[in-house]
């Protein structure tokens, strides 16, 4: 009796169902889009993030520790205090070693050149590193800074036979100096031709780079490194990142280095590499931040705006129902229907609708949001598996909710004054 009703029900109106049904699929396969991209977009904001250059700064312990006297800040100097090259590879040995994208180390030293002291940089350009456990990935300022354009070429780093006659400069330094590729110069005595210029609008354009063994050849300074920074996949920062991990329980540490936030990512390097101190970058990690929310919350945003207009739509579709079938309502109250039975038998048709709306929705979601992330994004993403079924349900639950209102207010009146009016 209960199936047959709701099957006569549903065939009354067809096109005032099909217009309900299509009004949820629509606000469902919005949301499952937006869904669907938001939860691919954190990771892959992050990769795009990551070509923009470094959010931690690793250096020696002694290089990390400014003192202030009289209100003066003071670096003390610690030309004995190094990074050993060798231990560079041990940064991709940390719990969250895949979320570390490129690391690139360098040497720092100063030359003169035309009368005034210069900066160079001993640097990896490009390299394949091995990690500890015999994995290999992209490292260098090319890997970390992939957006870099140059003016003439890159040094190719990767070969044992590499030029090591060739320099890249910054483009204040050659600006200055009137070189352009070709162009030779003497770094330390020695004899450089100018492989490319480099102009990125930081501190790179008022220096010379190298090849990092070129530069510990001229130092004397061997298997010696001062910096080395690092592109992470980092979460962005909540309150409960900010909180002092020597202060937390048990518990809750194990819950910060579990996750992969900028400090706790900076306290495993820390871990593996005793003699340094990692630093978050703060402006970078911090904007990354920003975006990664902004991004989300505009997501998150449009599903929750096309779901409202489709409960909204629900409402309207339901309140005309109602006002139709008063008559019906009342005639069931005064044979004895109690008022959980009939809203059970309207509630059963109404999640039909909303169920095969948001099926019909999802499924074309989840093809809307693979279009999403390849048109925004470049790649083409897939939505979790269990993303379907939970839109399904939120769109079964969004229908009730705009049918609950017409039904609550037809319930509510007498069924006597109904049946007066129609008589």
């Amino acid at each position: 009796m209960f199936l047959r009703f709701v099957a006569q029900s549903i065939r009354r109106a067809p096109r005032r169902k099909a217009m309900a049904i299509g009004a949820v699929a629509l606000g469902s396969a919005v949301a499952t889009a937006m869904l669907g991209a938001m939860l691919e977009v954190g990771d892959r904001v992050n990769r795009e993030l990551r070509s923009l250059g470094a959010n931690l700064l690793v250096t020696p312990k002694s290089a990390s520790l400014p003192v202030d006297i009289g209100g003066i800040r003071y670096q003390p100097a610690a030309k004995d205090e190094f990074i050993p090259k060798a231990a560079v590879p041990k940064i991709k040995s940390i719990f969250w070693t895949l979320n570390i994208t490129a690391l690139a180390p360098s040497l720092h030293a100063q030359t003169e050149i035309g009368g005034r002291d210069v900066p160079v940089e001993g640097v990896w350009f490009l390299r394949d590193l091995r990690a500890p456990d015999g994995t290999s990935s992209a490292a260098g300022l090319r890997a970390l800074n992939r957006t870099w354009k140059i003016e003439g070429h890159w040094i190719d780093d990767r070969k044992p036979d590499a030029r090591a006659d060739e320099c890249i400069l910054g483009e204040a330094l050659a600006r200055s100096l009137a070189l352009q590729p070709g162009s030779a110069l003497n770094l330390f005595g020695e004899p450089f031709t100018v492989a490319g210029i480099l102009s990125t609008g930081g501190t790179e354009d008022d220096r010379a780079l190298v090849r990092l063994e070129v530069l510990e050849r001229l130092t004397g300074r061997l298997g010696q490194v001062d910096a080395i920074e690092v592109g992470a996949l980092t979460k962005p920062e909540d309150a409960f990142a900010r909180k002092d991990p020597s202060k937390m329980k048990g518990e809750e540490y194990d819950r910060w280095y579990c996750t992969p936030y900028i400090s706790s990512i900076a306290h495993q390097i820390n871990e593996v590499l005793p003699m340094a101190l990692a630093r978050p970058i703060r402006r970078v990690a911090d904007n990354e931040g920003q975006v990664l929310n902004k991004v989300r919350g505009l997501m998150l945003l449009i599903a929750l705006a096309a779901l409202a207009t489709a409960a909204l739509t629900v409402w309207s579709v339901m309140a005309t129902t109602v006002l139709e079938r008063r008559y019906e309502i009342a005639i069931m109250q005064a044979t004895g229907a109690s008022s959980a039975l009939i809203a059970t038998l309207f509630g059963a048709e109404v999640a039909l609708q909303g169920f095969l709306g948001g099926l019909i929705g999802a499924v074309t979601g989840v093809q809307l949001s693979g279009a999403v992330s390849q048109t925004v994004f470049g790649i083409h993403g897939s939505p979790p598996e269990l993303l379907v079924p939970l839109v399904v349900v939120v769109a079964t639950a969004v229908a009730l909710a705009g049918a609950a209102q017409p039904l609550r207010r037809a319930l509510a009146l007498e069924p006597a004054l109904i049946l007066r009016e129609r008589a």
